[in-house]
């Protein structure tokens, strides 16, 4: 599924002044797709592998997300519907914490470490099912995505991105859904 991306960017509006400076669209888009690497003996999947595509017609520039857990660079999570088939005796959730420390400027920091991704191009991760999808002890049909949620950047952070020309990705994109059943 492919999801537009606006230019973070500022338009001065006509009129008197008090109305909100609009963005505008860009040509940018992402792609993220996600299949299983490997299965256990069961033939259950065991490994996920997450493919986030440049398919827009511009470079999109981004930082490398988090895996499976919240974070200021942007995250590539796991959500799952899980349905019980019959008795279950419990089950088991999945979260992770992360925080920051300081360090260079955030211009410095896109510079330094943020990826350029032209159009074609993609970034792979590989993730543990395991451990990203919610699971009961019992038999139980689920149902799995991925969703990419790209950097939370303040204002001024958008500004100098627009200043040195860069286009960031700024909406969700959400893998097409997936499916296994547990007995």
């Amino acid at each position: 599924m492919a999801t537009a991306f606006a230019v973070l960017g500022i338009l001065s509006a006509p009129g008197n002044g008090q109305e909100k400076p609009a963005e505008l669209p860009s040509p940018a888009q992402l792609e993220l797709t996600m299949e299983v690497a490997t299965t256990t003996e069961d033939g259950l999947p065991a490994a996920l592998r997450f493919r986030l595509t440049n398919i827009g017609g511009v470079a999109v520039d981004m930082p490398i997300p988090a895996i499976d857990c919240q974070g200021a660079n942007g995250t590539v999570r796991v959500r799952s519907v899980v349905r019980l088939d019959g008795p279950s005796s419990g089950g088991t959730g999945h979260g992770c914490g992360s925080g920051s420390v300081d360090g260079p400027s955030f211009s410095q920091r896109v510079k330094s470490s943020w990826l350029h991704l032209l159009p074609g191009e993609y970034l792979t991760f590989t993730g543990d099912r395991r451990y990203m999808v919610d699971r009961v002890n019992g038999p139980a049909t689920y149902e799995y995505w991925a969703e990419y949620q790209p950097p939370s950047l303040t204002r001024e952070q958008r500004d100098v991105l627009v200043e040195g020309g860069y286009v960031a990705p700024t909406e969700k994109v959400v893998s097409a859904h997936l499916g296994y059943s547990q007995h």
